[in-house]
């Protein structure tokens, strides 16, 4: 199919007859109104003439002239919405490569391996939020004060903003199970550890 001169199609569309056009019980399509009413605009002949006149027909001025219209109008939203993409696209693709960084930086912590000296204690505590991980904090505080242990929190007193009796009372909620290694690592989240030296 041929390249359609949209341009050229709205200007002979706003030079023919205007109005409806209809078909009559013969073989032509005829003007409803205007200067051209009850004149032939178009004959048609031959075993389709009846569909070609119905065509014709509907395929009116302003018809075609509707069309364009929206035709413009999506083109000039297709326009709008392919600028916002292309304004927006340069910020995505920041975003992602900022993205992959963390994901590949959280893979290599998580895969290396450390080896710890001995000395201080590692407590590595999943699997509990809010209460439950107070009421582990709470069992490990008074736990390690048992046996003669300083505790220090790397986050402050954060961990410590139940009392005693809250722990007791959470511990005994959420019986938490509390695994301690020896280690001598920084305090982070997904490191694996292996071994004790």
């Amino acid at each position: 199919m041929s390249k359609i001169d949209y341009q050229a199609l709205r200007m002979a569309a706003e030079n023919a007859t205007p109005g409806e056009w209809c078909t009559d019980d013969y073989h032509g399509v005829i003007a409803d109104a205007g200067l051209n009413a009850n004149y032939y605009i178009a004959s048609c002949s031959g075993p389709d003439n009846r569909s070609n006149k119905r065509f014709i027909a509907a395929a009116n001025p302003a018809a075609v002239l509707a069309l364009l219209d929206e035709l413009e109008y999506y083109k000039s939203r297709e326009e709008r919405v392919t600028k916002l993409v292309m304004d927006n696209s340069t910020s995505w693709d920041a975003l992602y490569k900022k993205l992959e960084a963390a994901e590949k930086r959280i893979a290599e912590l998580e895969a290396r391996e450390i080896k710890p000296a001995k000395g201080e204690v590692l407590v590595v505590v999943s699997g509990f939020t809010g209460c439950g991980k107070s009421a582990i904090a709470g069992e490990i505080e008074i736990a390690m004060k048992a046996i003669g242990v300083p505790v220090q929190w790397t986050n402050g007193d954060a961990e410590k903003r139940m009392t005693g009796a809250d722990w007791l009372t959470a511990i005994e909620m959420y019986k938490p199970t509390v695994r301690i290694v020896e280690v001598n690592v920084p305090h982070a989240a997904g490191i694996r550890v292996k071994g004790g030296e």
